[in-house]
């Protein structure tokens, strides 16, 4: 049985050692990835139950896993101007 091939293609790059991935629902880790020419096993780790799972590429984009992109920093926000505060009243 085929499965139906939705989403975009995983690149290589995504595919190394280290670099993590998701499903929309958790975070993996590649481990390792093994390449014999004809097809591409990947290794990944969940990480929060640290459990390995072994796939083959087209695998895991048929299953809609996308990479794990790095968080843009927020834009700078200007500080708000003090304002002289009153001085507290002597006890």
């Amino acid at each position: 049985m085929l499965l139906p091939f939705i989403g975009r293609r995983l690149r290589r790059r995504a595919l190394t050692p280290g670099r993590y991935l998701t499903d929309g629902r958790a975070l993996f880790r590649v481990l390792s990835r093994f390449d014999d020419g004809r097809s591409l096993l990947i290794v990944i780790e969940e990480c929060v139950t640290l459990k390995s799972y072994a796939c083959a590429a087209l695998e895991l984009e048929a299953m809609g896993f996308r990479p794990v992109r790095r968080a843009t920093p927020a834009p700078a926000v200007e500080p708000r101007p003090e304002t002289p505060s009153a001085p507290l009243p002597a006890a």
